[in-house]
């Protein structure tokens, strides 16, 4: 069978879904991928196919304007910026779309673009599932992401409402580029939500993150919106994309030399200095006796220029996988990929949510009781040395610890997704 995976979005929606299409072509059908431009060579290296679809994401994030207003944590802001973006690129994202589309007899779509993939879908008249990166859908458990501060204690029915209210909104603010889509389609005009369409479709909602996180969610969902549990990415995929072993002998080296550190993961935060975030880190550090592994994940840092004690270690890009098993504790922006690789190596987790889902999952986190969470717009001496102080404590870990137990019995949910797209294609 030929199976179509349009991806938009960052590194953590694309991972899962390449760990998918792997899976997928290993069982003996014909995978394409469809990749924002900044992950095509990560897609190709892999072994699947890949062609370009969709904008460059992590471009519009690390402009000046993308860093001022992940800076400022406001949604509206977000969400009007890349509304912006879409305006730009809405048009040649469709034509990739319908290019990329030639002989699809199957089609498995993302959280963003389940949108897109949904009406095309129904112009090719093929089967299709989507994978869910986070609760997208109503439900009285969880107000949609962004919606309210997620600490507010919101009634269930009100948890409905707001998501009959969000979708309404993205279904004004998005409608003309669907309907702009399906005309190129030969579809008629929708005035439908993307959940009512994928509905009608009958298109299962697979949840790719684990239950545990969520609970009360997948007794409330049932079989409807199944969950299928974390996506794992094997070794071997990232040995292929250059995150290999070997490079990393060296850090684990100065790890195992003493204590287990704290990792702080900065590289998709908006920091304009670096120096003096790396410095509040070592005096942090210093003042509880711990040492540091910061991993500036790509960012634009002069690396020569940063002067660090011995018990700080500065790296770019590190395989988590590798890394967090070996840590006390980690701090990162609470991207899912990013909190899966944490939960599961049983670390305690402080998360700076900067925007979309983290604020969720940062506040999950701290729910669960297996870390801390500080929006980033509060991120500050006093509020990252309390987290800190959260994150080591004896209780957090032994929680942390319970739950990757739980993570790693459930397992890798990538044959489970793959049974399930299986099971929908022989229909």
């Amino acid at each position: 069978m030929r199976i179509l995976i349009p991806i938009v979005g960052s590194r953590g929606d694309v991972q899962p879904m390449v760990a998918a299409g792997l899976e997928l072509q290993r069982r003996g059908h014909t995978v394409l991928v469809g990749a924002p431009p900044n992950f095509v060579d990560f897609v190709a290296n892999t072994g699947l196919a890949v062609r370009q679809f969709g904008p460059d994401v992590n471009a519009l994030y690390s402009s000046p304007e993308g860093q001022r207003v992940l800076a400022a944590g406001n949604s509206a802001k977000m969400l009007a910026m890349v509304s912006r973006q879409m305006r730009e690129y809405a048009d040649q994202m469709d034509d990739e779309l319908i290019d990329i589309a030639s002989g699809t007899e199957m089609i498995v779509s993302i959280t963003f673009s389940e949108d897109r993939s949904v009406s095309l879908a129904e112009a090719l008249d093929v089967p299709m599932v989507t994978l869910q990166t986070y609760p997208s859908s109503k439900n009285s458990c969880y107000a949609p992401p962004s919606s309210l501060p997620h600490h507010w204690p919101t009634p269930r029915f009100v948890n409905r409402g707001l998501w009959t209210v969000a979708d309404k909104l993205r279904t004004l603010l998005f409608r003309k580029y669907i309907n702009n889509l399906r005309a190129k389609l030969d579809l008629p005009p929708t005035k439908a939500s993307t959940e009512a369409a994928l509905i009608k479709r009958g298109v299962p909602e697979v949840q790719i993150y684990d239950p545990a996180l969520v609970p009360g969610l997948a007794e409330e969902w049932g079989a409807a919106r199944p969950f299928a549990g974390f996506l794992w990415f094997p070794r071997s995929a990232r040995e292929a994309i250059g995150e290999l072993a070997v490079q990393h002998a060296e850090v684990l080296q100065w790890i195992a030399d003493g204590e287990p550190p704290i990792f702080f993961g900065f590289g998709s935060m908006p920091i304009l200095d670096f120096g003096s975030v790396i410095g509040l880190i070592e005096q942090i550090c210093e003042r509880r006796g711990q040492r540091a592994l910061v991993g500036v994940d790509g960012a634009h840092v002069d690396m020569q220029a940063l002067k660090t004690g011995p018990n700080v270690k500065v790296v770019d890009n590190m395989a988590h996988d590798l890394i967090f098993p070996h840590c006390r504790a980690a701090v990162h922006h609470g991207g899912v990929g990013t909190l899966f690789e944490s939960a599961r190596a049983g670390v305690p987790t402080l998360v700076c949510s900067v925007s979309m889902d983290q604020p969720f999952w940062g506040h999950q986190v701290e729910q669960l009781g297996i870390g801390a969470h500080i929006p980033f717009p509060k991120l500050r001496a006093d509020t990252l040395s309390r987290g800190i102080d959260i994150v080591l404590d004896d209780q957090t870990r032994s929680r942390a610890e319970a739950l990757a137990v739980t993570i790693r019995e459930r397992g890798d949910g990538v044959p489970r997704v793959c049974d399930i797209v299986e099971k929908v294609a022989a229909g």
